[in-house]
């Protein structure tokens, strides 16, 4: 991560943030100290946490290895596995027939229009409901017939790409 951040001007590395608060304002230590300190610790459980799911997403993916493996070895299961994968191929070519029809390819056309639509209308209500959050402060919404409802927001930890 040091590397990343030293590679990187764009990323802020947290120590950077301490040595400027402390030599911005002298006067007020104390609560710049103790705010530098609840970030540090919160940097420290964040990148706790991040070793510690991609250590249970390894061990997840090594018993699930195991637990595969074993089917495999089985001559009756392999035997059924291809049976049903020859039969999910036949499906699939009768399937692709079927789709070849003028009206089923603008239907399934139509189909992916409106997923991409709700998609985008989905992305724009969670702007929204952000923008709604940070004016009111209020969690929850009023919407039709008097129903209230909850305002959750998901941050999850994407990998990113270095920037040069």
């Amino acid at each position: 991560m040091d590397n990343y951040a030293d590679d990187n001007p764009q990323v802020l590395d947290i120590t950077d943030t301490v040595d400027t608060v402390k030599t911005d304002s002298p006067d007020t230590d104390e609560p710049i100290n103790e705010n530098v300190n609840e970030l540090l610790n919160l940097e420290d459980l964040i990148k706790n946490y991040v070793s510690q799911i991609e250590n249970l997403r390894k061990e997840i993916k090594k018993q699930k290895d195991l637990f595969e493996d074993s089917f495999e070895s089985d001559v009756v299961y392999r035997e059924h596995e291809e049976k049903a994968k020859e039969a999910a191929k036949i499906k699939s070519e009768t399937k692709q027939q079927i789709l070849k029809q003028p009206t089923l390819a603008a239907l399934g056309e139509k189909i992916d229009d409106l997923k991409t639509q709700l998609k985008e209308l989905q992305v724009t209500l969670s702007d929204y409901l952000v923008q709604y959050q940070k004016m009111t402060g209020f969690n929850e919404i009023e919407v039709g017939d008097g129903e209230t409802m909850i305002i959750v927001n998901s941050a999850r930890l994407v990998k990113g790409s270095p920037k040069s």
